[in-house]
C-alpha cells in the first residue's frame, strides 16, 4: 500500500489536501463563528470551489479523459433521475407533500440554484480532476479516498455540530451519510468510468430535486435517506449495464432514447391521473385573494380528499356551492339541528370580513395540504378570457 501512495505524484496529493481544507472550512467558521453562516453558503464557498477548480484545471494541463459517448451516458443519467423525480414527487400523494423550506421563493430558488450550481461544478471538476490525474491504476484505493473526502463536502460536516443524542446521530447517518457516501461514491465512478459530463447531470440533477420544486413529499428521516440511496444504485445500475452496449456502434443512442421515452410516458400518464383527480391528492387554481395572505390569486393547491369526519377546525377546505367551489378555513364546527348527527361547518376566508353560509358535510372535497405560488396564473387568465 505504502509503495502504491508513491505512485501518486505530490501535485496531486496537494490538490487533494486543499479539497480537504475546503471541506473543513465551514465546520471551523461554524464552530468559532468566524464568518456569517450565509456569507459562506453563498460567497465563500463557490468562490473557493472555483479557485480550487482553476488551480485543476492548471494541473491537468493537456491531459483528458478518454472516455467515448459522454452525452449518451450524460442523456441516461439524466433520465434515471428525471424517472427517479416523477416517482418520487408522486409518491407524495400517498404520505402527504409540505413545503420546502428552501425554495420559498423564485428568487431563493435562483439564489441557490447559482450559488450551489457553481459549487457543485467546480468540486466536481475537481473530483474529476483528481482520477485523472491519478491514473487508472490507483483507481480503486486512490477513488474510495476522494469518495469519502467529497462525501464530507456534500454532507455539510458543520451540521455535526446540531446532533447532541444518539438519536439525533441514527437520523443523521440513515437520512444524510449514508446517501452521501452513496452518491459520492457513485460521482467518483463516473468521474473514471463514464467522463465528467455525467457527472455534471447526477450532481445538477441532485439540485434541482432540492432546489426547485416549492412542496416536496413529507418522507420521515428513514425513507428520506432510502429515497436517495434508492437513486445512486438505480443510477450505478443502468450506466453500468448499458458499458458494453455504448462500444456496439449504433446501439447508445437507443438505449439514451428509450430511458428518455420511459421518462416521458411515466410523467406523462402520471401527471394525467394527478390532474383529473384520480389519487387521493388533486390541484386546484386559486381564483380570488380571499385567502390573503397564505395563498393568493393564481396560486395552485394540493387538496387531499378526506372524509368530513376528519375535518378540524383551522383547516382549510375546499367544498362545493352551486356553480362554483370555494376553498376556506374552517372556524367553527356544530352539529346539523335535524339531531341526524350530521357535521355543518362555518368557514371563512383568511381575507374576507364576513363567513361563508352554513357548509354542510357533504360539500366537504378536502383539506389543503400544500400550494404553489403563481403556477396558476394561465389557468386564470383563460377563465377571464373565456367569460
Amino acid at each position: 500500500m505504502f509503495r502504491k501512495v508513491h505512485t501518486i505524484t505530490s501535485s496531486v496529493w496537494f490538490l487533494l489536501g486543499l479539497t480537504v481544507v475546503m471541506v473543513l472550512l465551514p465546520l471551523f467558521v461554524r464552530r468559532y463563528d468566524l464568518v456569517d453562516s450565509s456569507l459562506m453558503s453563498y460567497v465563500v464557498q463557490p468562490i473557493a470551489a472555483v479557485l480550487l477548480a482553476m488551480l485543476a484545471r492548471m494541473m491537468l494541463g493537456a491531459q483528458h479523459d478518454r472516455m467515448r459517448h459522454r452525452t449518451e451516458r450524460a442523456m441516461i443519467v439524466g433520465a434515471v433521475v428525471a424517472v427517479w423525480f416523477v416517482v418520487y414527487f408522486f409518491s407524495g400523494m400517498l404520505v402527504t407533500y409540505t413545503y420546502n423550506a428552501v425554495a420559498a421563493s423564485w428568487q431563493s430558488i435562483l439564489i441557490n440554484i447559482a450559488a450551489f450550481g457553481v459549487t457543485a461544478v467546480a468540486v466536481e471538476y475537481v473530483r474529476h480532476s483528481l482520477m485523472v490525474l491519478a491514473g487508472r491504476r490507483n483507481v480503486l484505493w486512490f477513488g474510495a479516498i476522494v469518495s469519502i473526502v467529497f462525501a464530507c463536502e456534500y454532507i455539510g460536516l458543520a451540521r455535526t455540530l446540531d446532533l447532541h443524542t444518539m438519536a439525533d446521530t441514527i437520523k443523521f447517518t440513515v437520512s444524510d451519510i449514508v446517501p452521501a457516501l452513496a452518491s459520492s461514491f457513485l460521482l467518483t465512478y463516473l468521474a473514471f468510468n463514464a467522463g465528467f459530463m455525467p457527472q455534471i447531470a447526477y450532481r445538477l440533477g441532485l439540485l434541482a430535486v432540492i432546489y426547485i420544486p416549492p412542496v416536496i413529499p413529507k418522507y420521515d428521516w428513514y425513507l428520506t435517506g432510502i429515497a436517495w440511496l434508492v437513486l445512486a444504485v438505480a443510477t450505478y445500475i443502468s450506466i453500468d449495464r448499458t458499458r458494453k452496449d455504448l462500444a456496439i456502434n449504433g446501439r447508445h443512442y437507443r438505449h439514451a432514447r428509450h430511458a428518455y421515452d420511459a421518462m416521458f410516458a411515466i410523467a406523462t400518464v402520471v401527471l394525467v391521473l394527478f390532474m383529473i383527480g384520480t389519487f387521493s391528492y388533486h390541484p386546484k387554481v386559486i381564483m380570488s385573494n380571499s385567502m390573503q395572505p397564505v395563498f393568493s390569486r393564481g396560486s395552485m393547491v394540493i387538496i387531499k380528499k378526506v372524509s368530513a369526519m376528519d375535518v378540524e377546525v383551522g383547516d382549510i377546505v375546499q367544498y362545493t356551492a352551486p356553480g362554483h367551489t370555494t376553498t376556506h378555513r374552517v372556524t367553527k364546527i356544530d352539529f346539523a339541528e335535524d339531531g341526524s348527527g350530521k357535521r355543518v361547518f362555518t368557514t371563512q376566508g383568511d381575507n374576507s370580513p364576513s363567513p361563508d353560509p352554513p357548509v354542510q358535510a357533504k360539500q366537504i372535497v378536502g383539506v389543503i395540504r400544500a400550494q404553489i405560488p403563481y403556477i396558476g396564473y394561465p389557468t386564470v387568465w383563460l377563465n377571464e378570457f373565456m367569460k
